[in-house]
């Protein structure tokens, strides 16, 4: 009886190591199907829209799978019966652990319609990505993704019509053109710098685009009218120009240690990193580098985007009663204590009245800006349309906000001492599409109206 219970014990016993063995085995195939057997498809992400491209396309693609890794990827380009590969690559299997192959992958792909020897119309990318699941009688998990779009690589037809024969560096002028069909936008460019165009009203077809050189322009390399379609084409139409020689004066500018004890102060409240220098000077210096670059970045910024109605009406004003003291792209040497210490350029004129004095609006314009601004102390600037732009500085205070809208000889502030002036004087820029230019041109009725206002007539 005793020798039976025992037999049964042990019987029981062995069901029991049994169950839990077999338990165990079956835990263990459930997991690695979870792992091994994973059904997530990867997944295919596209850089932007393809449904209509230009002659030349570049698309980047990004393809996931978190489970068990990327095992290929195939690009192929298909038009009617052609079938072209455009990207692939395998990956071997790293182990036989969850993420056998890479999680993630970006790839660019060209579409270049010319090289692929492909026609305009219907197209279609097919991307084709499997994973290293052992789903599928070990052939992986398999996304396949078909983008279809129109290829368009004719480039819109450009005529240029009218460019100026002769510019000088500070200069600008008006090109006119005709564009043969609707684009996403258009303008000039002018050695690598892009002046978007407008259009002229009542005259279908027909365009225009200020522009403006940079004073140290020192060649022409390369003018051309430029419309680039919905599908990324780019037609031109390239001019030249003569560029005049211009000699630029060089004044010689001392600075005593009174100017910096009446400006280091005004600087230190909105330029904290100044205070890391030790010295005067090098506080000074500074700010009349680092400090001015930043604002000239901020005026190209500001000045980048004008709007597309043409607010200013005839020549622009010059302050009344009032002296130049500076001139356009005047060449600065600075001294202290006899030494050479910095060069400069001045990129506006000076004007200088009785103190304080009312500063008008040169033309109708919307106000963009109305603050202070460095170097340039409390600033007004306007943009009139078209890419023309005025800016008003050194005021002792500001009688605008952002977002008025001023006629011409309105009263922005009165003119003062703020930012980097020695004495109470306005100064006054002229700008296109960010470009400062000479106001001077800006000033001569003559000059504007041959050159800019007989065209937009």
């Amino acid at each position: 009886m005793a020798s039976n219970l025992y037999t049964g014990r042990n019987k029981s016993r062995k069901s029991f190591f049994l169950i839990i063995f077999f338990g165990i085995i079956l835990l263990g195939a459930v997991l690695a199907g979870v792992i091994y057997l994973e059904r997530e498809m990867p997944l295919v992400q596209i850089s932007d829209e393809l449904n209509l491209i230009g002659s030349h396309k570049e698309v980047t693609f990004t393809v996931i799978d978190r489970k068990s890794g990327i095992s290929h990827v195939n690009v192929s380009l298909v038009q009617g019966a052609k079938e072209k590969k455009l990207y692939e690559k395998t990956f071997q299997r790293e182990g036989y652990a969850p993420n056998a192959g890479p999680e993630k992958l970006e790839f660019l792909t060209v579409i270049d319609a010319n090289s692929l020897k492909l026609k305009n119309g219907s197209a279609k990318l097919i991307v084709t990505v499997r994973d290293f699941s052992f789903w599928n009688f070990l052939r992986g998990n398999k996304t396949e993704k078909i983008y279809e779009f129109t290829l368009d690589s004719e480039p819109p037809k450009v005529n240029r019509m009218d460019s100026p024969r002769y510019i000088k560096p500070g200069g600008a002028g008006i090109v006119i053109y005709k564009i043969g069909e609707i684009v996403a936008h258009h303008g000039v460019r002018i050695n690598g710098f892009f002046h978007p165009g407008f259009p002229f009203p009542g005259a279908e077809g027909t365009f225009g685009a200020i522009i403006g050189l940079p004073y140290d322009t020192e060649n022409i390399e390369s003018a051309a009218v430029e419309a680039v379609d919905e599908a990324g084409n780019i037609g031109k139409a390239p001019f030249g120009m003569i560029l005049k020689s211009v000699k630029w004066k060089q004044d010689q500018i001392n600075v005593p240690d009174s100017f910096l004890t009446l400006k280091i102060p005004e600087f230190s409240q909105y330029y904290p990193l100044m205070e890391e220098k030790e010295t005067s000077l090098e506080k000074y210096l500074y700010v009349n580098n680092t400090v001015r670059r930043e604002n000239n970045l901020k005026i190209i910024e500001l000045c980048s985007n004008s709007g597309k109605e043409q607010l200013w009406d005839g020549r622009f004003s010059r302050m009344a009663r009032a002296s130049n003291r500076a001139g356009f792209a005047d060449h600065r040497t600075y001294y202290y204590d006899g030494k050479e210490i910095d060069k400069q350029v001045h990129l506006g004129i000076d004007l200088a009245s009785t103190r304080h004095a009312e500063v008008g609006a040169a033309n109708k314009g919307k106000v963009i800006f109305a603050d202070y601004l460095g170097i340039y102390g409390n600033v007004v600037i306007l943009d009139h349309g078209l890419g023309v732009f005025s800016l008003y500085s050194h005021l002792s205070q500001i009688g605008v906000v952002a977002g008025d809208m001023i006629e011409k000889d309105g009263i922005l502030g009165a003119t003062g001492t703020s930012g980097m002036a020695g004495g109470d004087h306005l100064h006054f820029s002229i700008l296109v599409n960010g470009i400062l230019v000479d106001p001077l041109e800006w000033w001569d009725e003559h000059w504007l109206d041959l050159n800019i206002l007989s065209y937009l007539k």
